[in-house]
């Protein structure tokens, strides 16, 4: 996922000389394809760079470039590799989400991949679970991962609780050398008192070593009643009330259901927030707070004055934004330049939220919309 440093990274190359190149490379994992795919997209780039910025020679980009000439173009699971590269300075990122190809030559790095990556891969864990035992796993800039779990965490019944002998009504527990008893009563009753300690110990092991320390979302999988059972006692807070995944899981074989499991997640997450986003928007809304004018939008962005704007993901509009608020497009470069980048870039730079979002997910039909700051009253 695309962090607070990425972006700031990529913010403080705006800084630097340009104009900016920035290539978005597909990684496939095929050194041919991929190679062949950069070698085009590098000739497109200086063919570009020639027309719109002839006063720039490519000799002072092509040190930003050189490694990936002839270096590996993988990263792990990594599946696409963004290059920004000014005059002096250059950046580069590794994406965990598609991307398709392409190269530009513009006014500003090109910010909006990062922000849509970040976007599309949220972090959240998984917690599998039934009433013998659980496995973790995380998932993190769309990649999931089961967690080595180590030998002191309750992953069973058994290990946490101890094995149990009945001896005329009265329950005893065994756990290694030491026993105690557990009570009286039924067997149904025992089981149940197990059950519960159990659910108990594991919402604590997980919020303690796991949610308070990452603070992410906990996304529960588990049968029906278990779902009930454990959501009745548990006290983690970043336990998600609304998504979840109700099946009995397969901890035997966690690590290959696992992928198909993040898929049903993310689509209901992607559902929630989609819904969250336009209950939201449909509220300021009311209140007049948002913007969707280009000009009001520049003019705002400008004062920093946008609490949150919302772009489209394919979404470009020809224009550089100057520092006065103005959109210049009388260069060819300006005409190049996608607009909705340099709002975005400065809505970033000044504190406000950019969200890069499928057609699907925005809360308006409008390829752009801004959510404006509301102006405390000054008492006198």
């Amino acid at each position: 996922m695309a962090n607070h440093f990425d972006l700031h990274a990529a913010t403080a190359l705006a800084t630097k000389p340009g104009p900016f190149m920035t290539m978005i490379l597909p990684v496939t994992g095929v050194p041919a394809t991929d190679r062949t795919q950069f070698n085009s997209l590098l000739k497109e780039g200086k063919r570009q760079l020639a027309t719109v910025a002839p006063n720039r020679a490519w000799s002072a980009y092509e040190e930003s470039f050189a490694p990936y000439e002839h270096g590996p173009l993988t990263n792990g699971s990594a599946r696409g590799l963004l290059i920004m590269a000014g005059a002096t300075e250059s950046y580069h990122y590794w994406l965990h989400t598609a991307v398709a190809p392409t190269v530009t030559v513009t006014y500003q790095p090109n910010v909006l991949p990062i922000l849509q990556s970040r976007d599309l891969t949220s972090d959240y864990d998984l917690l599998l679970l039934d009433s013998q035992g659980f496995e973790l796993a995380q998932i993190r800039s769309g990649r999931p991962e089961l967690v080595n779990l180590p030998v002191e965490a309750p992953t069973t019944l058994e290990t946490a609780l101890g094995s149990e002998l009945r001896d005329r009504g009265r329950w005893q527990r065994s756990a290694g050398d030491s026993t105690h008893y557990s009570g009286t009563g039924t067997l149904d009753a025992s089981k149940a008192a197990d059950q519960r300690n159990y659910f108990m110990a594991v919402d604590a092991y997980v919020s303690q070593h796991f949610s308070n320390v990452d603070q992410v979302p906990l996304i529960l999988v588990a049968a029906a009643n278990n779902q009930g059972n454990f959501r009745k006692l548990s006290q983690n807070a970043y336990l998600d009330a609304n998504v979840r995944v109700v099946q009995n899981p397969n901890l035997a074989a966690a690590n290959q259901t696992l992928a198909a499991l993040t898929v049903g997640v993310n689509d209901q997450r992607h559902v929630q927030a989609t819904q969250i986003r336009q209950d939201a928007y449909d509220k300021v809304r009311q209140q007049n707070q948002v913007v969707q004018d280009l000009g009001a939008l520049a003019t705002a962005a400008v004062q920093g004055q946008i609490a949150k704007l919302w772009i489209q993901d394919d979404a470009s509009q020809p224009g550089h934004l100057t520092e006065s608020g103005d959109v210049m497009t009388a260069t060819a470069l300006s005409r190049q330049n996608n607009l909705y980048n340099d709002l975005a870039l400065l809505v970033s730079q000044r504190g406000g939220q950019v969200e890069v979002l499928p057609v699907d997910a925005m809360p308006t039909r409008s390829p752009i919309a801004a959510q404006l700051r509301i102006r405390e009253s000054v008492q006198l």
